[in-house]
């Protein structure tokens, strides 16, 4: 016989071997998989990885929906038996089973997993007549419930990036169960700006507009990662539609009066508030931020915040800036902002005549008129600031302020009094 004949004939005998072959390496999977499920034998899932390793490479079995189902679930019970190990790993340093299990998700090698997703994802491709639905629905379950666990442990771990995209994906799920969950947008949000990534920060607010989920909270970072990019046009508009959808916030109208300030665009800024104001005078908060934004212009920083020289108009800004938090303050007398920006401007005020008394080193009448006015605005500080504190008991900042100024006054009870507060 021809030996070029006897190689073809040969080759043709063991092509079916072949295919049986590779279709035995699927069932070994399956057999092992089966066998780790019911005894979490490390062994097993090696023998089945080993297999479905070799099945999803050949031609005969790589087309199949069933292959890939197992391939998921090896992959998957990898990351499991991972972070299994790292929860073990954990033990004699952390005591809390809560913070191990934490820190272990933090710590895990997201690799299986990844693969596990994209393993379930071809599955998914393949299976035509919905044969393994079910399988898939049970292991994409199980994977669901990770999520948020691996999303809040790369937080911890300070894998921010990481932990965004979790929580994202925790929120693109639970919307395609028919939900949307803010929480997890918002964390993702959190988590690109703790990572830096304004890219992301704008990616995911933009999400919350567009799912109709947006709080100003949402408008006000999306610009804040719009200027950071160095888009003013884009965070313009983003200003405009929050102020549109949200004409009460008071952040975006300070955000808005801010982006015209850093334009140098004062007058603009004050023209927004003023025709806000004649549409609604008993709106309390547009003079608050009026006001403010004429403490800003009595009260200039530079880009690093540090304190520019005042203006010649300082006077005439202090003078409105009090008038408009002394309205702010009628019209609502609950609102913690008005009564400690009124506290701190009659500060900023007492200091700023202080200080130029303090500059004249010869003592004269134009330093005793200059320490008098001190005095009034100091004295004019510690009622608003009593009252911001009656409505946060527990604010640090404004009970810093009131003791100072006791002090400054010579109320000395009183300064001691609120030193024990802060104390406790």
């Amino acid at each position: 016989m021809n030996m070029k004949n006897t190689l073809i004939g040969a080759l043709l005998i063991s092509a079916p071997l072949l295919t049986i072959a590779q279709s035995a390496k699927v069932q070994t999977a399956w057999r092992n998989i089966s066998d780790y499920e019911s005894s979490k034998d490390p062994s097993s899932l090696a023998k089945a990885k080993e297999a479905i390793d070799l099945a999803i490479v050949n031609e005969d079995t790589k087309g199949k929906a069933k292959t890939w189902v197992y391939k998921a679930k090896v992959e998957y019970y990898s990351f499991v038996q991972n972070l299994k190990n790292e929860e073990t790993k954990l033990t004699a340093t952390v005591p809390d089973k809560d913070e191990r299990k934490a820190l272990a998700y933090g710590n895990v090698s997201i690799a299986e997993y990844e693969e596990a997703g994209k393993a379930l994802q071809k599955a998914a491709e393949l299976d035509k007549d919905k044969a393994y639905e079910t399988d898939m629905g049970m292991l994409g379950m199980l994977m669901m419930n990770d999520v948020n666990n691996l999303a809040f442990g790369r937080y911890k771990s300070k894998k921010y990036d990481e932990a965004a995209d979790f929580y994202f994906t925790s929120f693109t799920m639970t919307k395609m169960m028919g939900k949307k969950d803010t929480s997890s947008l918002f964390n993702a949000i959190l988590s690109s700006q703790k990572s830096g990534n304004q890219e992301n920060v704008k990616k995911y607010a933009e999400t919350m507009i567009r799912e109709k989920m947006a709080d100003p909270y949402a408008y006000n970072v999306l610009y804040d990662a719009k200027m950071a990019l160095k888009d003013s046009v884009g965070a313009m508009e983003t200003l405009q539609a929050g102020r549109k959808a949200f004409p009460g916030s008071t952040d975006l109208m300070n955000k808005e009066t801010e982006f015209y300030l850093r334009q140098g665009k004062q007058d603009q800024a004050l023209a927004n508030l003023n025709l806000s104001i004649e549409k609604d005078p008993k709106n309390s908060l547009f003079y608050l931020v009026r006001g403010n934004v004429y403490d800003n212009l009595a009260n200039p920083k530079d880009e690093k915040g540090k304190d520019k020289d005042k203006p010649k108009e300082f006077e005439e800004y202090m003078t409105k800036a009090a008038a408009d938090y002394k309205m702010a303050s009628e019209l609502d007398s609950k609102s913690f902002d008005t009564w400690y920006n009124m506290g701190a401007l009659y500060n900023n005020w007492g200091g700023y005549y202080d200080n130029k008394a303090n500059a004249i080193t010869k003592m004269n009448a134009e330093q005793k008129a200059l320490a008098d006015k001190a005095a009034v605005q100091f004295k004019n500080a510690i009622p608003a600031l009593e009252k911001a504190l009656d409505l946060k008991p527990t604010d640090r900042s404004t009970m810093q302020a009131l003791r100072k100024l006791y002090l400054i006054t010579g109320e000395t009870a009183k300064a001691t009094a609120m030193t024990e507060r802060m104390k406790k």
